[in-house]
């Protein structure tokens, strides 16, 4: 399986709504997820193992930040 990576959206019952790249919705059972996931969290599924893009959310966290910021200049 070739790498692919997602943001997880929302929660629903015992699932992650995860916004895949390709803007896609897929559904993982909470129970797969790394401990820690919650709403914004960039995920990466490489072969069937799914971990947190630490660098990529931050990055994605501060974007968000910079343009509120902007937003309520």
């Amino acid at each position: 399986m070739k790498l692919v990576r997602g943001i997880v959206d929302r929660f629903e019952g015992d699932f992650a709504v995860v916004e895949m790249d390709d803007e896609s919705m897929l559904n993982i059972r909470k129970d797969r997820l790394p401990k820690g996931v919650r709403e914004g969290i960039v995920l990466v599924i490489e072969d069937n193992c799914i971990r947190i893009d630490e660098e990529q959310t931050k990055r994605l966290e501060e974007e968000i930040k910079a343009l509120e910021e902007e937003l309520w200049k």
